[in-house]
């Protein structure tokens, strides 16, 4: 099969998007399309309407004065993304148990031996990148595409909270994952959506903790 090639407003909203998920841009980078357009080698046009696109996302603000900026994740922010993520991520995992094929199934443990490998190694970004892609499987077997897009945008969005996790919430993480993918297995679509809302509060709970009460969670 031919691949796509991507226009040059998705490869700029795309290289834009990732940056600020990795937290490469500090909170108080101005996103202007001369500074973007030197980094990313690209014209002004893709770069204005990739920006334009991440406004209407979330991932930033305009402002008349200022132009555009990263949109910072308050405390309300954050409470309502994990709300969402814990409703429909549970009604996924359960919808998953009983429509995931073997082909996913495979995948599902392959993305858990990965994320584990990587923690094992000390390498907690690249172990949290495969958590995520766990994450996106379990919506991808749900087989109800509308519900798996509302969700992309949702993780994309607590992403930045997510890749500064410590080495305690990742290993939690990974035992949780393993609970679910056993659950899965053996279809139990019960307690696949209940492990998922357990394991989405789990995290809130952790990030309200740590990046807006700046205490530490008991786990």
């Amino acid at each position: 099969m031919m691949e796509m090639k991507l226009s040059k407003k998705e490869i700029a909203y795309t290289q834009i998007k990732q940056d600020i998920i990795n937290n490469e841009f500090t909170s108080d980078t101005l996103l202007t399309e001369a500074f973007l357009c030197s980094k990313y080698e690209l014209s002004r046009t893709p770069v204005r309407e990739a920006l334009q696109q991440l406004a209407s996302e979330g991932f930033v603000n305009f402002t008349q004065d200022k132009g555009f900026s990263i949109a910072q994740i308050g405390l309300e922010d954050c409470l309502q993304i994990y709300e969402m993520r814990e409703a429909l991520e549970g009604m996924a995992a359960r919808l998953c148990s009983i429509r995931i094929s073997e082909a996913e199934l495979g995948q599902l443990e392959d993305l858990l031996a990965a994320s584990r490998d990587a923690y094992e190694q000390g390498d907690l970004k690249l172990s949290m990148v495969k958590d995520m892609d766990f994450h996106r499987c379990v919506m991808r077997a749900s087989k109800n595409t509308r519900m798996e897009q509302s969700l992309n945008n949702l993780i994309e969005l607590s992403s930045r909270l997510t890749f500064k996790a410590n080495a305690e919430i990742v290993e939690l993480s990974l035992a949780q994952h393993e609970e679910l993918l056993q659950a899965i297995k053996a279809s139990d679509k019960d307690r696949s959506e209940a492990i998922m809302r357990r394991h989405v509060a789990t995290s809130k709970k952790y990030h309200f903790a740590h990046y807006y009460l700046d205490e530490p969670m008991d786990i």
